[in-house]
């Protein structure tokens, strides 16, 4: 598995959250994307993060590719290209 966290400058978490989970997961689907975790920034307004999981480094290379992904992005209120950076899990601990 592939795992890439994104920020991403938001007009409006209601609008972002709402084309992330219908056009924005369809295209993520179509690319690999095994599953996704959205966050807003209560202390940072208008920033989300998302943590999203591809099946592979190629999967997110052909997401990043299509150049249908741009216009859905903004559709849902991103301000600009989102900052990716790739993670790696290490451990998931119980509280």
């Amino acid at each position: 598995m592939f795992t890439t966290l994104a920020k991403v400058r938001i007009a409006d978490a209601q609008r972002f959250l709402d084309v992330f989970s219908t056009r924005g997961l369809a295209k993520r689907r179509a690319h690999g994307s095994r599953g996704a975790q959205a966050f807003v920034m209560p202390d940072e307004p208008g920033v989300a993060l998302v943590l999203i999981d591809w099946a592979d480094r190629s999967s997110f290379d052909a997401f990043r590719a299509d150049p249908e992904v741009p216009p859905t992005m903004r559709s849902g209120g991103a301000l600009e290209p989102p900052q990716f950076t790739v993670v790696e899990r290490c451990g998931q601990f119980e509280a």
